[in-house]
Formats: structure tokens, C-alpha cells, sequence
């Protein structure tokens, strides 16, 4: 009741770490609700459950108190109070208390909160065991390959480092997570597995889906919102404007900011400060925000894949990074690849005015690989991400063709194409010039400063910034020193001539004056200031962007469809069949690039069969449950819940219907009986209809008599007239 009660019906109960509403989910939703039904809440079955548990553990329960030895079995609840997790923790305290536990809730506001789960001491330390944690989607996923590894995984975050799950469940993460499977039924089952066995291990007890509102001005006109992320998506402040068109000054809230530093390498983990890369950094893909494949934003692509199976062989002339030397080697003969990326990348200018170039896109190749691999000097675990670890792993080599075309080697394979290309695109497309990383790099590789929150608690100091606080100070000394000597990396020797350099650390060095922070990026924004104290930021349109403000107008229309339910039996017979119709409508319009599937559940809420809808016209579908189906149907109220997935938008449309089934005896019987006294109504409708026949004959023999009386008196008469008329001739002619 949590959703209904706590949230006042802005939630839906969630079991799993997928959204009941994600593409994952519903392609697996038969399994999931057999999930949900086994752990549904059952507060007598926990209790049975965890007090074997803890007596195996030598703990004694004293006057409804857990102890082990002569202390109190004390969780501490690390508790955010300033939304609705206040009263979700005082909840589940308040269970955990009914269970004799002693709960130490501790009430910290975001920031707080952060430092003590989000950083590696104090979660060492055991300052917390328990946490309210919201996790936030900022973009749907058609695939949520990396899911699991980022929730089950220990390789992720200070939060995970101490959770050791089942070994097979980390198998089949990481098969999930590297796409190591040949079908999209096999990735099914992985899906499955995963599910099972993390629900199963229940480190991460899943509560709520909550549904997010956000208040906007009547004066802005339409923007692109994701179906995942709402306006927390990178779409939606790249379309926002005011209903008159371009121009002018929006004003944003934000609910907390500078929570972590700001770099691209490490930060922006924390939800609300996305809004600053989604604006100032750019892409070169990114998940479409309704179906959530990905599409170009700043890199055109064309795959080619022999996969899942086979192999192709990578070019002898092609590129790989070599850690050791820091330089570029070719692979040589004998290399194997799955996939190609063929990549036309859309440059133009960094915000300090300085075209990007193939200088660019190398040094961030060579960036990635220095900052996943352990023992370099950038290395950090964190930072470390799923997407950049794969891109090292399955990258078998690349060329340049030109400054902005680029071809990708992968021994990797998806079901999805749009996902191959992300995994060479997503990490290798820069967002940051080559000198800004030389003086990041410099920073972090002299232990002064680190990429992430948890390597800086690590190392006892700040964590990298660009923006604002003490690293400025680092970062300035390290381009000081840099620009000097007019560096060049030795990724770049050869490649970037000494009047580049220059032009490159002139720039970088004009920027910072002017804006007394060294974010530089090539997004639609530019980043302006931050102001700590007034918790404000400001961001400045870049004029030099290469997209127009209405360029990605089109995703401004949600195609999702409608499913409704307009015909369902209210009673169904076992053995007999059943027939359900279903329409789907986009603005009320019919629709038909859906695909329907079905799931009927038991009186008790158990999975009885499954099947799809078969589409009968535009916008018309119809589920039959045949009668082999209906056969072992017991009596009682049933439900079917109908699920609809448009091609142009990957949010499932649900809807349901019930019915009750009766016994055959019961139907046959009435149908006995109904027939038995439609008989009779038409013996009856027929006797009534003789009856009236019969009046009706008598009747007529009636009138028939009367007249049969009347001609032999008119006979009678005749003759005698004849006989007086006779007679009367007869004289007549005797004169």
C-alpha cells in the first residue's frame, strides 16, 4: 500500500530493479509478475525467516530485543527527510523495530546523506546499513544492458564494494552487460536469471516507481520530454522555448546542486546536477527519448555486423592505443572483429573558438583506456564506467579516414544495431578539447585531485572541478606550466603541429581569464558561473553551435499508444472458447503499429496463459483464449491485462479486463433451463396461437351456418316466387 498511502497515488509498487513500465519488463512480464507474486509483502513470513537466520547466528532474543553477546543488534538508518523516503524510512523502521531490532535513524538531507553512502570510509566504517536511496533514469533504454552490473555489481561504487552476490549472478551480469548471448530469447533468459537471483540474494529491495510531476510556465511552448526521464532528459532543454519562439532568458529550479565536482571524467553522477553536461557537453548519440534506441546527435553512423557468429578480419593498417608507451600502433594480420561502425561525425568549434579536430578524437581513445586500466596514473574504478570498460575490451581496432569520418572495429554483437554503434561512439565522441584533459590529467595523475567522489575520500582530497572551488587553483598551475612549454601529448607527436599547441593553450588561457573557470565543451550552452552561496548557475546559448533551435522538433510529438479493452465476455465456460476485442489509437486516432500481448491471471493473481493479440483491423485487434486454453479454467474471477508497445514509442500501454469464470455444469444446466423455458414460452406463444385459431374456425363455421340457414330460406323463397310466378303465367295464359 506503500504507493497509495506514502505517496498518495503518485507511485506504482516495483519489485524488480526494472520499471514496470521499461521495454525490459514487458518483454519478460509473464515471468515478472510470477516474480511478484512470490515476494509479494508478507510481514509473518520475513519474520519466520529472518529469526531462523539470526538464532543460526548465535544472536538471543531478550524481552523482543535482538542482542549478539551483550549489545543490541543496532541498524543504522541512514534517512533522507526532505521528501517522501522521510516517511518510507520511518516505515520500514518501524518494521524493523516490530522485529526487535534497535533502529538508529539517521535523518541527513541530500549532500549529507551523499558523503556517507556515496563515498568509501564511512560506508568501510559501517556508518550506515541501510539507506533510502532514489535512483533516477534519465533517458529510457530500449536495452538496460548495464543495469544489473551497476546495482549488483561490487566493481561499481564504495556502495557495492562490500556486497559479494552469487557467483551465478554475476555471470550472467556480465554476459548481459558484454552482450554475450545469440538471440533475443537467450537475452530473455538472461533477464530472467538476473531477476530471480537478485530478488532471490535481496540486497536492493525495490519499493516504488514514482510518478514525478513538473511545473512549468504557460508562457513556454512545447519541448521534447523523455518517457523515462520527463524533463530531466537532455532532449528537453535542447527543444525548451518560450511559445513565441527563440529567444530570451529561462529560469530553472533545482531542488540540490554541487554535490560532487564538476568533471566530465568522474562527475555528474548525482542526479541534480545533469542539468549542466545535458546542456554544456555534447554527445554523439543519445537514446531517442521514446523508444529508446539511439539515434545521432553530433555522429551519422552505418554498422555492419557478421554477429552474433561470425568474424570478419579487421584491416592490418588499423589503430590500437598502447598503454605502456603511450603511442599508436597498428593491429597487424590476423585480427577478428564481429562489427564495424562506419562514423561521420558533425565537429565545428569548442566554445573557446577552436575547431574540433582528429587531434580530439584520438587523445580521448587514449584518455579512455588510461582511465579503465589499473596501475596507469589515471586509473579509477569509478570512473571506470560500464560503457568505456566494454569500449576497451571489444575495440579491435579503428582508422581515421578524415577529421570527422572514422571507422570502429568490435568483436561485439547486439540484438539491436543502434546499441552496436553506441559502444564505439558513446565513449571515443569528445566533448573536451585535447589541452583541457592534458592539464586535467596532469592534475590527477600527481594524486592532488581525482576524478571521482570516491577516489578523492580515497586519496584525502578534492575531487576534480572545473568550475569552481580549490582544484581551480591546480588546474591553473597545471596549464600555466603546460601552455609554457607549449605541451603536446605524445598521443599527439607528429599529429599536432607547435602552431596548433599554441593556438590551442592561447585559447584555453583566454577562456579562463574571461570566465575564471576552464569548462570548455561543445554543447548548445555554455557553461557562465557558479555561485555556491546562492546556489545558482548559468549557462550561455553558443552561437557557433552547429544545429538550429527547432532541429530536433520532431520529438516533440509522444506516439504512444492507446489500448483499450471494448469487448470482454463477463462470464467465460471452461472448455469454450473467448473472445476479447482490443483497439489502439494515437489522439484518438487508430493506430496500428503495435504489437498486443496478453497475460490472464487465476483468482489468486498465479499466471494461467499468455499468448498475442491478432490484428483484425486499423486500430483493431482481438484475443481468443481457445477452449483448450479455457479447459482447466477453475471457477472465480479472473483478470486479463492487455499490453500494447508501439514501434514509436517503447513506454508499454497497459490496460485490463475481468471476467468470472462458472463450472459447465452450471452453464449447461442454465442453458438447460433457458432452453427448456424458451420451449415452453413458444408451446405456450403456439397453444395461445391454436387457441385463437380454433375461436377463429368456430367462428367461422358460425358464419358459416348462418349462412347456409340464409340460403335455404332465400332458396325456399326463390321457389315459391318461382311457383307464384309459374302460376301466375299459367292463368295468364288460360285467358
Amino acid at each position: 500500500m506503500m504507493p497509495y498511502e506514502t505517496l498518495r497515488g503518485l507511485g506504482k509498487p516495483r519489485w524488480t530493479m526494472h520499471r514496470s513500465v521499461s521495454p525490459d519488463y514487458s518483454r519478460v512480464i509473464d515471468f515478472m509478475k510470477l516474480l511478484e507474486a512470490k515476494y509479494e509483502y508478507n510481514f509473518e513470513k520475513a519474520k519466520t525467516q529472518i529469526y531462523e537466520g539470526l538464532m543460526e547466528a548465535g544472536a538471543i532474543l531478550k524481552e523482543g530485543k535482538w542482542y549478539y553477546g551483550e549489545k543490541p543488534i543496532t541498524i543504522n538508518f541512514l534517512i533522507r527527510p526532505e521528501d517522501e523516503r522521510k516517511d518510507v524510512g520511518d516505515y520500514v523502521s518501524d518494521q524493523l523495530e516490530r522485529l526487535g531490532f534497535t533502529v538508529n535513524r539517521l535523518y541527513k538531507p541530500s549532500r549529507d546523506a551523499f558523503l556517507l553512502w556515496g563515498a568509501f570510509a564511512p560506508t568501510k566504517r559501517g556508518e550506515w546499513h541501510i539507506y533510502t536511496a532514489g535512483w533516477a533514469n534519465t533517458a529510457i533504454v530500449a536495452y538496460s544492458d548495464d543495469d544489473p552490473w551497476f546495482f549488483y555489481s561490487p566493481d561499481n561504487a564504495p556502495l557495492f564494494e562490500e556486497y559479494t552476490g552469487p557467483p551465478l549472478l554475476r555471470e550472467a551480469i556480465d554476459k548481459l552487460n558484454g552482450a554475450q548471448y545469440g538471440s533475443m530469447e537467450e537475452r530473455n533468459e538472461l533477464v530472467r536469471r538476473i531477476n530471480e537471483l537478485a530478488l532471490a540474494d535481496g540486497v536492493h529491495i525495490w519499493l516504488y516507481d514514482a510518478v514525478q510531476a513538473f511545473p512549468m510556465s504557460s508562457n513556454l511552448g512545447p519541448l521534447a520530454y523523455d518517457l523515462y526521464g520527463g524533463i530531466w532528459s537532455l532532449w528537453s532543454f535542447r527543444t525548451i522555448r518560450y511559445g513565441t519562439g527563440p529567444g530570451g532568458e529561462i529560469k530553472l529550479g533545482n531542488r540540490a546542486m554541487f554535490i560532487e565536482g564538476f568533471n566530465g571524467i568522474g562527475g555528474f553522477s548525482w542526479l541534480y546536477d545533469v542539468f549542466a553536461p545535458y546542456l554544456v557537453a555534447d554527445v554523439g548519440v543519445w537514446p531517442h527519448p521514446h523508444t529508446g534506441r539511439y539515434i545521432p546527435v553530433r555522429a551519422n553512423f552505418e554498422v555492419n555486423t557478421a554477429g552474433p557468429d561470425g568474424k570478419f578480419s579487421v584491416p592490418e593498417d588499423a589503430l590500437k592505443y598502447d598503454v605502456e608507451t603511450k603511442s599508436w600502433q597498428t593491429v597487424g594480420t590476423g585480427v577478428k572483429a564481429t562489427s564495424k561502425v562506419t562514423v561521420d561525425f558533425v565537429l565545428g568549434k569548442f566554445h573557446h573558438g577552436q575547431a574540433m579536430t582528429k587531434a580530439d578524437l584520438l587523445y580521448t581513445i587514449a584518455e579512455i583506456y588510461q582511465i579503465v586500466t589499473p596501475g596507469t596514473e589515471l586509473y579509477d574504478p569509478i570512473a571506470a564506467s560500464p560503457s568505456r570498460t566494454l569500449f576497451v575490451n571489444n575495440l579491435r581496432g579503428f582508422k581515421i579516414l578524415s577529421d570527422d569520418k572514422v571507422e570502429f572495429y568490435l568483436d561485439y554483437w547486439h540484438v539491436d544495431e543502434s546499441f552496436i554503434a553506441y559502444q564505439a561512439i558513446g565513449p571515443s565522441f569528445t566533448d573536451t578539447p585535447w589541452e583541457l584533459l592534458a592539464i586535467m590529467n596532469k592534475v590527477v595523475a600527481s594524486k592532488e585531485s581525482a576524478w571521482s567522489i570516491d577516489m578523492a575520500d580515497i586519496l584525502g582530497v578534492e575531487m576534480l572541478d572545473l568550475t569552481k572551488g580549490p582544484t581551480l587553483e591546480l588546474l591553473k598551475a597545471a596549464y600555466d606550466e603546460l601552455s609554457a612549454e607549449n605541451y603536446v601529448p605524445p598521443e599527439l607527436a607528429g599529429i599536432v603541429t607547435p602552431e596548433e599547441a599554441r593556438a590551442r593553450w592561447d585559447a584555453l588561457g583566454n577562456w579562463y581569464a574571461s570566465k575564471q573557470h576552464f569548462w570548455v565543451s561543445n554543447g548548445p550552452y555554455m557553461f557562465g558561473k557558479a555561485d555556491t552561496t546562492a546556489l545558482q548557475m548559468t549557462f550561455e546559448a553558443f552561437r557557433e553551435y552547429p544545429y538550429r533551435a527547432d532541429h530536433w522538433d520532431d520529438l516533440l510529438t509522444v506516439k504512444s499508444p492507446e489500448v483499450k479493452v471494448t469487448m470482454a465476455p463477463v462470464e467465460v465456460v471452461p472448455g469454450l472458447p473467448a473472445t476479447f476485442e482490443v483497439t489502439t489509437t494515437v489522439a484518438e486516432q487508430p493506430y496500428d503499429r503495435v504489437a498486443i500481448k496478453y497475460l490472464v491471471r487465476d483468482p489468486k493473481g498465479a499466471l494461467i496463459t499468455k499468448g498475442v493479440g491478432t490484428r483484425k483491423a486499423e486500430g483493431k485487434f482481438s484475443i481468443i483464449l481457445s477452449g483448450n486454453e479455457t479447459a482447466n479454467f477453475a471457477t472465480g474471477a479472473y483478470t486479463i491485462d492487455v499490453i500494447g508497445v508501439g514501434e514509436e514509442s517503447a513506454l508499454p500501454s497497459f490496460t485490463s479486463a475481468t471476467f468470472t469464470v462458472i463450472p459447465a455444469l452450471a452453464y449447461f444446466e442454465r442453458l438447460l433451463k433457458g432452453t427448456s423455458a424458451e420451449l415452453n414460452t413458444k408451446i405456450n406463444e403456439l397453444t395461445a396461437t391454436l387457441a385463437s385459431a380454433n375461436a377463429k374456425v368456430t367462428a367461422l363455421e358460425t358464419t358459416v351456418s348462418g349462412l347456409q340457414s340464409m340460403l335455404t330460406t332465400a332458396i325456399a323463397v326463390a321457389v315459391v316466387s318461382l311457383i307464384v310466378a309459374i302460376v301466375a303465367i299459367v292463368m295468364a295464359l288460360k285467358k
